[in-house]
């Protein structure tokens, strides 16, 4: 995690998209398979109790390490995962002299939006209103 938070300008974090735009699909995959291809796995969380083993453990763990790593590397560079499933990522910027955020939603090619750090995705308004 970051100890001091990343501040982009509009460049700077428009600069980023082209990783945003290839490692954004890879987590969303990622996520996927932990959620819906190892069944195994939760059946074995279920029966832990019961001492319980899972054959797809070591598979399960590969994905979730790498998942993990990938969004690790995101977070290193000031982004901030709001929903992998719809593939949204926010970055900190200075409007107006407070804190807000830059917006990004996969698959845009550049950043289109920034809202206020407390509207959420909700409160996005177009980045010509932003300067």
């Amino acid at each position: 995690m970051l100890s001091e938070k990343k501040i982009y300008t509009l460049e700077e974090a428009n600069a980023l998209v082209p990783k945003l735009l290839s490692d954004v699909p890879v987590i969303q995959n990622l996520n996927r398979l932990l959620i819906e291809d190892f069944p195994d796995v939760e059946n074995a969380r279920q029966n832990a109790k019961l001492n319980g083993g899972s054959m797809q453990g070591g598979a399960y763990l590969g994905v979730a390490m790498r998942f993990s790593a990938m969004c690790q590397d995101l977070q290193s560079k000031g982004c901030i995962l709001k929903g992998i499933e719809q593939g949204l990522v926010d970055l900190y910027s200075i409007r107006d002299g407070r804190e807000v955020f830059l917006c990004w939603k996969h698959p845009e090619k550049e950043i289109k939006h920034w809202h206020d750090i407390d509207t959420g995705f909700s409160g996005r308004q177009a980045i010509w209103a932003f300067t």
